[in-house]
């Protein structure tokens, strides 16, 4: 239950949500403002629910929208235009920014930039400027109008140069910009600027140091706080009315290594209200209590105003990684929706909270537990909060069913529309946590998507569409209007238009555009709305183009570009080798705090593709301590049990792609290709 500032002396490590100060009451007719005739937010508006008001494109005549222009991109584009007096302003991925006429496409001036931002997630806007946060901490403003460089906000030695890849929020002349590589060991913070003039105001660090409200959810006999994480990957959400921005934090650091971080690790994973003027914390609620699983709180929150059980409530809707719903006060930060704290599997070494927060009744966006039928023979399919221990070196766990992917919602149905990731992960640690391991997705994996609309006043799911292509982090999400539909981008480059309240596909375009899901790196490339000359338009800025739509357009379809798999395939570098190590060392350097480590994968093939002449002899040397014997899948070859420190050769006389792995440790895979003479 929350507590209010007088009664909180210390966060308790249980502590679930927190009040720091007496809420402010809004006053009446401040509710939420969606998206119009501009879209002037990165979620069309600053409460995020990328929605648009208008509603002349419609179920009924949404079968005659057509292409009205289609314009090339310099590079890719791969976040939502926005659209602000007569401008529509697209960003690139390495951070250029192109001012178009709404109308037609045309250029009206470029802008690029000295040092790089991250432009996948866009730019934020507000007083007649255009945010940009950079790779080096620093934050951007240029006008509008002009494309010129209004200032330039450069930190001090007390921030960190550690990079900035989201938009700015805006709200009350103040610009929030947020820091993302915490994952670097360093820790995620938020920056409060004036927006006129680039003046510091305030920064907050997710960790809380010495002295500070949360730090005693940290070890107190090390300094492990210093590296904690807590990236703040997407951008802010606000409420101007009550003058609050909130944050979404990222997972603790290191990401799997709980045995050297006792405590639930506040303030990662968890939804943050701070006063836009001072940055003063005004509640937070934590969603996963000591991660040890990389799980990003990292979907935009959705702010919005609805009747729960008779009452009308100011609401902020957190998705958490594992697709399950909470549906939070925005004002208190205390649960609308009522929470219960379950039990889950434990782990001392892992020092694993007994339980985790779960809304009662709402349905979960995806699958809890792993199908084994959709990863490769020889590994344990697990679940969601399943500890990561060595002694499991095969666990398979279901990962990002909800992350960084925007959802939407519809004041008219009073649903959310979340786009889902089905794409389980090989999750692996080695013997210290210190090191930062990449959940793995293997060849032969199977992978697919979900399209589902939820009841924002239950979180019950409504409807749900299983789509053929994953979409993990690189998908913009969804656009709803008021016209019923939503819009939303396939990886095959197809746009789509659903009826909002049944799910029914109603229309379908192919833009030659694929998206840029499945490992290419979070995207807000959605679907848009905005009014030009009287017209609705829909606009996409996707991979090298933007186009725009209208009803009557005749720009025609683009040819289909090659689908994406929905199986995964081998992917990286074949070398040209006639020797293999059973067993890698890869080194991990962090230099935030200082150390170099080796790790010895014993279960790891180096190189793991090697292409090799028919008849030549391919020599297998184990380095690891425990005895290996590697055969080809189709029973072809094989060599003989290899054991500690001796070499094994085999001579292939057939040409092809051999899939091979180890029979004592099937989770050792490789690939081998044999050419002719």
């Amino acid at each position: 239950m929350p507590r209010t500032l007088a009664l909180l002396t210390t966060l308790t490590a249980t502590a679930g949500v927190a009040v720091f100060a007496v809420p402010v009451r809004s006053a009446p007719g401040t509710e939420t403002r969606y998206a119009a005739a501009e879209w002037s937010a990165p979620g069309g508006d600053w409460a995020a629910t990328r929605y648009s008001t208008l509603d002349r494109i419609s179920t009924k005549n949404v079968g005659q929208l057509g292409g009205t222009w289609v314009v090339d991109l310099p590079e890719r584009g791969e976040a939502s235009p926005l659209v602000k007096d007569g401008r529509m302003f697209v960003v690139t991925a390495n951070g250029q920014i192109l001012a178009l006429a709404p109308a037609t496409g045309s250029t009206l001036w470029t802008f690029k930039p000295d040092v790089p931002f991250g432009g996948k997630r866009g730019i934020g806007i507000g007083a007649g400027l255009l945010f940009a946060g950079l790779r080096d901490s620093n934050v951007v403003a240029i006008s509008q109008e002009t494309g010129k460089v209004a200032w330039t906000y450069q930190h001090g030695p007390e921030i960190p140069s550690q990079g900035m890849s989201s938009a700015p929020a805006y709200g009350n002349g103040v610009v929030v910009a947020v820091v993302s590589l915490g994952d670097n060991f360093l820790r995620g913070r938020a920056i409060g600027l004036e927006a006129a003039t680039g003046k510091f105001l305030w920064s907050w660090d997710v960790v809380p140091g010495p002295g500070q409200p949360g730090h005693e959810t940290w070890p107190q006999d090390s300094d492990i706080w210093k590296y904690g994480g807590g990236a703040l990957w997407t951008t802010p959400s606000v409420d101007a009315e009550l003058g609050l921005v909130y944050l979404e934090t990222g997972n603790a650091v290191p990401q799997f290594g709980g045995e050297l971080r006792r405590g639930n690790n506040l303030f990662d994973n968890s939804v943050v209200a701070l006063e836009l003027k001072t940055g003063k914390m005004r509640w937070y609620y934590q969603l996963v209590h000591h991660d040890i699983w990389e799980h990003d709180v990292s979907t935009p929150l959705v702010l919005y105003d609805t009747a729960i059980r008779g009452r009308m409530h100011k609401a902020v809707a957190a998705m958490r990684t594992d697709g399950e719903l909470f549906i939070l006060d925005r004002e208190t930060g205390k649960p609308i929706l009522p929470v219960e704290e379950r039990p889950v599997k434990q782990n001392a070494f892992l020092n694993t909270s007994p339980t985790q927060p779960f809304t009662i009744g709402a349905e979960r966006i995806g699958p809890e537990c792993v199908d084994k039928a959709m990863i490769p023979p020889g590994f344990v399919a697990g679940c969601y909060f399943d500890p990561i221990t060595i002694e499991t070196p095969n666990l398979y766990l279901p990962h990002m069913n909800m992350r960084q992917t925007p959802m939407a919602y519809s004041p008219q149905t009073q649903f959310l529309y979340a786009t889902s990731c089905v794409n389980p992960a090989w999750m692996k640690r080695a013997l210290t946590g210190w090191e930062f391991i990449q959940p793995t997705r293997l060849p032969g994996q199977k992978q697919y998507g979900l399209l589902a609309a939820i009841d924002a006043r239950t979180a019950k799911i409504v409807w749900q569409k299983r789509l053929p292509y994953s979409e993990c982090e690189g998908s913009g999400g969804a656009l709803a209007t008021a016209g019923g539909l939503l819009f939303h981008q396939e990886p095959d480059g197809v746009l789509q238009a659903y009826d909002a309240r049944t799910g029914d596909l109603l229309w379908q375009f192919q833009t030659g555009q694929p998206g840029l899901g499945g490992g290419a790196g979070p995207s807000g490339a959605a679907a848009i709305s905005y009014q030009s000359a009287g017209d609705q338009m829909i606009a996409l800025a996707n991979n090298r183009a933007v186009w725009a739509f209208k009803i009557g357009g005749a720009v025609p379809q683009a040819p289909a570009p090659p689908p994406p798999p929905i199986v995964r395939e081998w992917a990286g570098r074949i070398e040209d080798a006639t020797t293999i190590q059973v067993g890698a060392v890869r080194t991990f350097t962090i230099a935030a705090a200082n150390k170099k480590i080796d790790w010895l994968n014993e279960y790891e093939l180096a190189p793991a593709r090697v292409r090799a002449k028919v008849g030549a002899p391919v020599t297998f040397s184990n380095t690891t301590k425990t005895a290996h014997t590697l055969a080809a899948r189709d029973g072809s070859w094989s060599t003989m049990t290899i054991q500690a420190g001796a070499t094994g050769t085999v001579i292939i006389q057939k040409p092809g792609t051999y899939e091979y792995i180890c029979r004592e440790h099937p989770w050792t895979i490789g690939q081998l290709v044999v050419t002719g003479p």
